[in-house]
């Protein structure tokens, strides 16, 4: 006679066999949509990434179209801290701004303006700066539109708590 407790210990892990691979084939399943949108959503990054840069590129070629500097104008250019103030002024840009326009740090731009004298730049920001100088302001903001956006900043409020 066979044993009752062996025969229903097996028959209960053929049946929790069969539940388990059921369950595990809607996971397997759930698991492979899952890689395969991951995989396309990687593409499509890769792809708006490539296109991205390419714009950028083309942006900061739009800065200098036009109105570009000779390498004479560029080692003449005096460029002091009251020079920096007031094209900024005259362009009618924020230090943010002008710092986007130039290719350089908001800091570095309050740092030029704080300082006294001549200051002592790198030749290619001394040339986007001889550049800014042609441009007015209008031409100086639609420059910046067609430069990358604008960072997105997070609201500041009160927590909900």
């Amino acid at each position: 006679m066979p044993n009752i407790g062996a025969l229903l210990k097996e028959e209960i892990r053929r049946l929790a066999k069969k539940e388990a691979r059921s369950l595990m084939a809607k996971l397997r399943k759930d698991s492979a949509r899952l890689k395969r949108t991951a995989a396309e959503h990687k593409r499509r990054l890769a792809v708006l990434e490539r296109d991205n840069r390419r714009l950028v590129a083309e942006a900061d070629v739009r800065l200098t179209e036009g109105a570009k500097a000779s390498p004479e104008e560029v080692a003449q250019a005096r460029i002091g801290a009251s020079r920096i103030r007031a094209l900024r002024k005259r362009l009618r840009l924020t230090l943010a701004e002008f710092g986007r326009l130039l290719g350089v740090s908001t800091a570095a731009v309050f740092q030029w303006e704080s300082k006294k004298g001549r200051l002592k730049l790198q030749e290619r920001t001394r040339a986007a700066i001889v550049v800014a100088r042609k441009l007015g302001a209008k031409e100086a903001k639609r420059k910046l539109e067609l430069m990358a956006p604008k960072p997105l900043t997070k609201k500041k409020g009160r927590r909900k708590k």
